[in-house]
Order: structure tokens, then sequence, then C-alpha cells
């Protein structure tokens, strides 16, 4: 989702960044098919937490920060935050390719070791199961859940809440259903694996044909016009070393400041996603208050201020090139156990980010910048104002 996003917010946004007509239009439609990628994405990851709150597990949003080293996943598989491209496009195709496909001459992706084989035994501690692609992991996870189920009994094994999973009528994103028992544990597997690789290979309408058809376009427009460049010279830019790898810092005091408030309200949104999902007595108008302030810091704050950040100088280190954001997460745990204090520490919260994007608005060289950040402050005022019990 993140990847998505990231490629989306790269895009130039109209004519006067050296487009032609035609070419724009191309552009904004890609833009479209990128970002309705993305919202499926949080669908998927929304079933993802449905499935382990309806095991008794608590809800994860967690991930390592980008970029992900490969010892996160199988070697073949690595995660990063690149611009809108060839590259790009090839990395999604690889990502969301079917089963038994494969997609040669990926850049910077390639193989970084032997997979090895996964160990058959059953054991007492987790062990490592690698997977070729995304649709393989989750039908190992299908496979765990009739194994589980047939071991066990559904009684024992969806012992979860049910209230605060979230479902498509709360967050109104299709598909999103509860996770109650095998059978709609498996339509929620098949409901991931169907909208990104397709159905048993039908995916000309998943996500694999929707970037495939991007990249037959692209290419197209390419060939006929080499010098053709539909993104901004983005580079993932940190504000600080997340000390993983070497990575651009933003040297801009200014840019820099904007990119730790995209951070801090990604980190809000994904905190107010955790509390939603804790097993408390919130009353469904609260729950469904909980839904609505993380989907308007996604729609309102966390996309207005990724356009902006990519119009943002990175710093004389990177001359020419504008920061795109890096999606850190600024904390390790993010479920407020509480229900009272956790309505009252998301409100501040948001009280907080409102009064930086005031600041920077104030000190925003760019009247247009300047508009939009107060335009972002707004929203964020109006969250904070609805945010009680």
């Amino acid at each position: 989702m993140c990847e998505y996003l990231f490629a989306a917010f790269s895009l130039k946004k109209s004519e006067s960044e050296g487009l032609g007509a035609a070419e724009m239009e191309c552009v904004r439609r890609w833009e479209g098919v990128i970002t309705t990628v993305a919202v499926q994405e949080m669908t998927h990851l929304a079933l993802v937490n449905n499935m382990l709150v309806s095991i008794g597990h608590g809800p994860y949003f967690k991930h390592p920060n980008f970029p992900q080293p490969s010892r996160y996943f199988a070697p073949n598989v690595r995660l990063a935050l690149i611009p809108f491209g060839e590259q790009a496009l090839k990395h999604f195709l690889y990502l969301e390719r079917p089963e038994g496909m494969a997609i040669e001459g990926v850049p910077g992706f390639e193989v970084l070791g032997d997979l090895g084989p996964a160990e058959g035994e059953r054991r007492i501690v987790p062990q490592k199961e690698y997977f070729s692609t995304v649709g393989s992991l989750y039908r190992g996870i299908e496979r765990g859940f009739r194994d589980l189920t047939a071991r066990l009994g559904e009684g024992r094994v969806f012992l979860g809440a049910r209230q605060t999973q979230a479902t498509e009528e709360i967050f109104a994103l299709p598909g999103l259903l509860r996770v109650e028992n095998l059978s709609s544990a498996i339509r929620a597997v098949d409901g991931i694996v169907e909208m990104g690789e397709g159905a048993r290979g039908n995916w000309e309408n998943a996500h694999f044909g929707m970037f495939l058809g991007i990249f037959k376009e692209f290419s197209e427009v390419k060939k006929n016009n080499p010098g053709f460049s539909p993104t901004k010279p983005v580079v993932s830019a940190y504000s600080r070393s997340p000390g993983e790898e070497e990575v651009p810092i933003i040297s801009e005091a200014f840019t820099s400041r904007i990119a730790d408030v995209f951070n801090a309200s990604y980190s809000l949104a994904m905190g107010t996603l955790s509390r939603f999902y804790v097993h408390q007595p919130e009353y469904p108008d609260e729950l469904q208050l909980l839904a609505s302030t993380a989907i308007s810091l996604m729609a309102s704050v966390i996309k207005p201020l990724g356009a902006v950040l990519t119009t943002l100088p990175v710093g004389a280190r990177l001359p020419g090139m504008t920061a795109g954001p890096s999606f850190e997460l600024q904390q390790k745990e993010y479920t407020l156990p509480h229900r009272e204090q956790a309505f009252v520490v998301l409100q501040e919260r948001l009280v907080e980010l409102a009064g930086h994007l005031g600041t920077l608005s104030n000190e925003a060289l760019s009247p247009t910048i300047s508009g939009q950040l107060t335009a972002i402050q707004n929203d964020v005022s109006g969250l904070a104002a609805n945010l009680h019990l």
C-alpha cells in the first residue's frame, strides 16, 4: 500500500510540469488506477486484522521502516519506495503476479539468496515457510485455518470478538467482511488473492491486470516520445537516518518538518485503526467515529501532505530532487488499551498536529503551499473537535 501511494504521489499534476494534454490525461488515469489499488490494499489490511482478531489476537499494523531489508521476507521479495516508471511497474507486477508466472528483469529486485526448503515437521515454535508469491502466502494461511479447524474445531479456533471487526458498513470498503468461522476465513483469503492476482488465473481485472494495462500504455507513450517523464524528481527521503541502510537525508529544514508531520499523521492513522480493533465496550457510534477518523486522516491529511512533500527540495546534497514520503512509523506499539484514555490521547495528538500545521503554514514561502497546509490544518482541527466520547 505504501509503495503504491509513493508512486502515485510522485506523478506530475499539471501540463505546466512539461507534459502535453494527452500525456497529462494518461498520467491522471494512471494515478487514479494506482490509488484505487492502494485503497483495495487497505481492504486487505483490514481483512488480515479481522482474521487476527477472529482467533483471539490483537491488531497488527507495525512494519519495519523503509527501505525494508530482505531479511524480513523471503529472499526473492524486497520492498522499496520508488517513483512511478518502468522499474516501479515491473516491481508491482512482480509482487502481484499470479502463482506460476515468472517475471524477469526487475532491476534491483533480483533473488538475493537461496530460498531453501521449508521445514516439513510440525514444531512447537513458529518456523520459516518461504513463499514465491503473495498468493502462495495467503493460500498457506488458508491451509493453516483448515488444519487448525480440523484439529481443534471451529469454536476453539474462532474465539475472538466479532463486534470490533471492520466491515463494509463501517469503512465503506467493498469486500470487507467479518471472519467468524472457517467459511468466512476462506472467503477473506479468496478476496485478497483474487483482488490482487485474479481468480485462479483470471487476472485481467485484478491488480496484476490493472498494472499490466498501465505498463503497456506507459511503454507506448514512451515509445512515441522517448523524452516523456511523468514524474517529479522525487526520492524517498528521511528527516533522520532509520539506522537500517544508507538513505537520503533531508537537509532543508522546512521540508524536514513537513516530512515529520506526514509521518506523525501516518502513525496516528495506524494508532486509530489499532484502537478500533481493541476488544473494549465501545458503542457502535464510537467505533464508527474511530473508523471515520482513520479514513479522514488518510484521505484529507496524509494524501495532500504527500502531494505537498513531493514539491519540496531535499537539500543541497541532492540538488534538484524533491522529497518523497518515507512512511516511517514513529513508535513500536500502537494499541491504546483503555477506552476513555485512548480517546483523550488521540484527540490530544490531533490538536498537536493542527498546531504544527498552522505554524508551518505561516512559515511557508509559497502562498500555494501555505494555503494547502491551512486547508489540511482545518481538516485536522475538525477531526479533533469531533473525536470525543
